[in-house]
């Protein structure tokens, strides 16, 4: 009876690398893909906050060609062999980076907030200083900077080492084996990750909204162009505030995974099959979760924003004009 429960939690597992997470991968990386598209056209391009959000889609993407599409097609999904791929540099610099990238991801939203915040404010000279372009490179090569300095760790406890798969077998497997560093990096993941980016978009969130409140009660708009202004901002607003909650929705249960598997490192010999089957399962979820965070910004735009949504048809009617004047 167990083994017929470990063989279907294997199974599922199976299905999710392979056909879920490539699902995931094409919808994803399109979703990116047509941000940058419709983010670098003249009506947003001149706001610094649609730097932010290029910036993301930008890192997405490189997040799901260096993380979701090995792990299709090498790691846990199809396991295609090449030469290199279970060597100890393909691990640490593989593994870097994909929790690289999902941090750099979390911070330029914080930018991208921040950046709301002073687009609210009253003073114009905050609001030019904050809300420039320069301004807003600057704050995308700190993102990045500190994102690489502060999980360079990886690099030094990440390696493979033999464990036990859900069939009781040794197998390779690239991961933390010390049980001191993986309450660490539970911890840190906690904090670095799933707390601080959300806590301080939620508090900026707030002082943003307080701000529009404040800003409707002393101006109001005088002609179409203010007006017109002032609900892009609104709904590229709206749509952070959205984001926000889907990212903590959708990154926390990877962020509990690792504090369960770092607190019950000292059992991890006497677990049964089952268990180890389920662990597989529900790190793969969390897993699943996490790309799926990182590739829904461009649909969380086209249900939220009526700019963005006819900047993307007017893109769409282009490229179909165009392909029919090929025929």
């Amino acid at each position: 009876m167990t083994l017929s429960i470990i063989d279907t939690l294997v199974l599922l597992n199976s299905i999710l690398n392979r056909y879920i997470a490539t699902i995931i991968f094409i919808v994803g990386a399109m979703g990116n893909i047509f941000n940058i598209i419709v983010f670098t056209r003249r009506v947003y391009f001149k706001q610094s906050c649609c730097l932010y959000f290029i910036a993301i889609s930008i890192n997405n993407l490189l997040m799901y060609f260096v993380g979701l599409s090995t792990r299709i097609l090498l790691d846990d999904g199809y396991q295609l062999s090449f030469s290199g791929v279970h060597s100890d540099i393909y691990c640490k610099i593989r593994t870097y980076f994909v929790y690289v990238y999902f941090a750099i991801s979390n911070w330029f939203f914080v930018c991208a907030s921040l950046d709301r915040f002073y687009s609210t404010n009253q003073s114009a000279v905050q609001r030019q200083h904050f809300c420039s372009t320069r301004m807003a490179f600057k704050f995308i090569c700190a993102a990045i900077i500190g994102c690489l300095l502060v999980h360079f760790h990886v690099i030094i406890f990440y390696s493979y080492f033999n464990v036990l798969n859900q069939y009781n077998r040794l197998t390779l497997s690239c991961t933390a084996i010390n049980i001191v560093y993986n309450i660490f990096f539970a911890f840190f993941m906690l904090i670095f990750f799933s707390f601080l980016p959300p806590v301080l978009m939620s508090i900026i969130g707030f002082l943003t909204l307080n701000n529009i409140r404040k800003t409707r009660r002393h101006v109001n708009p005088t002609n179409t162009t203010q007006i017109k202004v002032r609900r892009d901002r609104n709904q590229l607003i709206k749509s952070l505030l959205i984001q926000i909650t889907i990212l903590v929705v959708l990154t926390t249960p990877h962020t509990c995974y690792w504090f369960y598997i770092a607190f019950t490192a000292n059992e991890s010999s006497t677990k049964t099959n089952c268990v180890r089957a389920w662990e597989k399962l529900i790190l793969t979820i969390a897993r699943l979760l996490l790309y799926i965070n990182y590739g829904s910004t461009f649909y969380t735009q086209i249900i939220i924003s009526k700019t963005f949504k006819k900047e993307f048809i007017k893109i769409f009617d282009n490229v179909k004009r165009r392909f029919r004047n090929l025929f």
